[in-house]
Order: structure tokens, then C-alpha cells, then sequence
């Protein structure tokens, strides 16, 4: 099964690193694509836009900071939906 995972931050760079460590085929994007180094070096793909990794991967997940954010990603013209294969997932939960 191939992942996509969009937001590196804080939270989103332990979960995806946390696939990444377990062995899973991810692909990544971060607005700042130096924080996705670690990942690439990894063994981590990237995506030029959530639209290409909605197209490459069976799940795409989402860890983003705000609502605004998660839809602009959804729903830009090269956003996920744009690419949407079967299944998106978002986390817009806050870890304390």
C-alpha cells in the first residue's frame, strides 16, 4: 500500500516518520520541502502537488494546522480531489 502524507510539522513529521520507520511505501509534501529531507533520505517519495500524490497513493493523510489549510489542499485545482482514487483521510485533532 502505497501513503501519502501531506504536513510535516510538529505532529505530522512523527506520524509520517513513524510510517516511514514501519516499513511503509510513502510519498510526502510539506509547503516547505526542506523539511521533507529526513523522509526523501529515508526512502520516502515527494509529490509536486496533492493532486499527483492523490493520483499515486491508495491513502492520502492529512495532518495540516487549520480547516483553511486542509481545503485549500482538498480543493485547489491540483488539489487531492482533483486526484482522488478512493479514500482521504484528515486529522484535524490537537495533541496537548
Amino acid at each position: 500500500m502505497r501513503i501519502g502524507f501531506i504536513g510535516l510539522g510538529n505532529a505530522g513529521g512523527k506520524l509520517a516518520g513513524s510510517l516511514l520507520r514501519n516499513g511503509y511505501d510513502l510519498t510526502v509534501r510539506d509547503l516547505d520541502p526542506e523539511v521533507a529531507h529526513p523522509f526523501l533520505d529515508g526512502g520516502a517519495s515527494w509529490a509536486d502537488s496533492p493532486r499527483e500524490m492523490a493520483e499515486a497513493c491508495d491513502v492520502v493523510i492529512t495532518c495540516l494546522p487549520s480547516p483553511a489549510a486542509c481545503s485549500a489542499v482538498m480543493e485547489a485545482d491540483d488539489g487531492i480531489l482533483a486526484g482522488l482514487g478512493s479514500l482521504a483521510a484528515d486529522d484535524r485533532s490537537r495533541i496537548w
